[in-house]
């Protein structure tokens, strides 16, 4: 193994260590009630493992579901408030950063990603993640929303 760089083999062992087809994604969530990056595109039935921090000084959620889901996670959340760490996603402390896990399953479109932080999702921190058709067959693509 001489000759053979100490960082090579830390990165071959890295690899090996990560589970088959999981892609990581870095999401960041700030107090301008945004998530960054804008956009996201992962293929159907792709895993990915998305760690997400919270850049801001107030709690904030990354949930992940369709339009009926979203509207149980805020109603869930005015009731009397929910368990976050869900299949769903993540809520994150100020300064914090948790991950979970998620496949998107090639049924799934239109799909949300939200806070239901009192305030946050109304006030434009949603994105959106759509199936895109294209000649590589389909893809998500998650966005944020124009202006509400």
């Amino acid at each position: 193994m001489r000759g053979v760089p100490l960082a090579v083999l830390l990165a071959l062992a890295l690899a090996a260590c990560a589970s088959p087809g999981t892609r990581t994604i870095e999401v960041s969530m700030t107090d301008a009630l945004r998530f960054e990056p804008g956009t996201i595109e992962v293929a159907p039935g792709e895993t990915v493992l998305f760690e997400v921090t919270n850049d801001g000084q107030s709690v904030h959620e990354f949930l992940i579901g369709d339009e009926g889901e979203q509207a149980a996670f805020a109603e869930e959340m005015a009731d009397d408030g929910m368990a976050h760490d869900t299949d769903a996603g993540v809520s994150v402390e100020p300064g914090a950063t948790e991950t979970f896990e998620y496949t998107f399953d090639a049924g799934e479109v239109d799909l949300l990603a939200g806070c239901h932080e009192p305030g946050h999702y109304d006030g434009g921190m949603v994105a959106s993640i759509t199936v895109i058709e294209g000649s590589g067959g389909e893809r998500y693509r998650l966005a944020l929303p124009m202006e509400r």
